[in-house]
């Protein structure tokens, strides 16, 4: 039996990733990243000229951040990035608090060596990024509450995380003003880890869910009116 294919099988060969899939790479990076805040207009004749190919690859590049919800097409005015209202900040931290809740309770209960090694790693990678660069911190906080729920092996609380990272970034890059130095929320990320490593599955759900809260009660402010002290 050789390895050719028949006319019959539903796979091809693998092809090298299109333009208009690099393009939305790159686009997709600089939404998340901040380099294109909320609220943005994103030219397709510019965006052409600056990366020097033509606007077709950059008008379905477009359409691919369109269809995953970070940019916003609108009639006869043209492509923004969007800015998550209040509500959907809620839900997806709610959604969070469920996955990670759940996730933290599992890990408190096994409290396995080399999961526990690599959260303190990432809280001290943390740490040390407070007070730097926002994104630095939200890249940081990222990985630890992804390493958090992979750290409970589900397959699928995983993969329900990784559906909500793109959304939750745009949140993070709203709080900067709530956190300022970023002590705060390294010393929330620190009794998480603490309450996991002391194998207290209902401490750590609980630290887990009011960190959610707090952060959607945060985005629940105006802009750029932060909380008091």
């Amino acid at each position: 039996m050789t390895g050719t294919a028949s006319p019959g099988d539903p796979l091809g060969p693998l092809r090298a990733q299109s333009t208009p899939a690099l393009i939305a790479d790159l686009l997709r990076a600089e939404v998340l990243a901040g380099t294109f805040p909320p609220h943005s207009q994103l030219s397709e004749a510019h965006l052409a000229r600056q990366l020097q190919v033509s606007r077709g690859p950059v008008r379905e590049a477009m359409q691919r951040l369109i269809q995953e919800g970070l940019l916003r097409s609108e009639r006869n005015r043209g492509v923004f990035v969007v800015a998550l209202g209040h509500d959907d900040a809620r839900d997806v931290y709610l959604a969070r608090g469920i996955i990670e809740g759940a996730a933290a309770a599992i890990v408190a209960r096994q409290v396995p060596p080399a999961a526990m090694l690599r959260l303190q790693r990432l809280l001290h990678r943390l740490a040390a990024s407070a007070g730097g660069p926002w994104t630095e911190v939200i890249t940081h906080d990222l990985a630890f509450h992804q390493a958090l729920v992979d750290a409970a092996a589900s397959v699928r609380l995983s993969r329900m995380f990784r559906t909500l990272v793109a959304e939750t970034r745009l949140c993070l890059l709203r709080l900067e003003p709530f956190y300022r130095d970023g002590t705060e929320v390294v010393a929330e990320h620190r009794g998480i880890l603490d309450a996991l490593e002391s194998g207290r599955p209902a401490k750590a759900e609980r630290l887990v869910r009011l960190h959610m809260d707090a952060a959607a009660a945060r985005l629940a402010v105006p802009e750029r009116v932060p909380l008091s002290d």
